[in-house]
């Protein structure tokens, strides 16, 4: 399955020529879940805030779907 991937904050970095506009495209394998996708990507858990799929909100079980498009947060904290 497909999936697009968009990384908010300093999420993008690692990825050489990430573009923002256009996100990852992310070959994956069927059934996968949001957690097999943050690994397939080496983003640990605890540097993500918020993941969303398809405007709803996703947790680490959270299974994609294909064509799915996927917004990964930096955390946010301020006072």
């Amino acid at each position: 399955m497909r999936v697009t991937v968009k990384l908010y904050g300093t999420l993008g970095r690692p990825f050489d020529g990430y573009d923002h506009s256009s996100g990852l495209e992310v070959d994956i394998q069927d059934e996968a879940s949001i957690h097999d996708l943050l690994d397939y990507l080496n983003l640990s858990s605890e540097q993500l805030g918020m993941i969303y799929m398809d405007g709803k909100f996703m947790n680490p079980k959270s299974r994609l779907k294909d064509g799915g498009q996927i917004k990964i947060f930096h955390p946010i904290s301020g006072g």
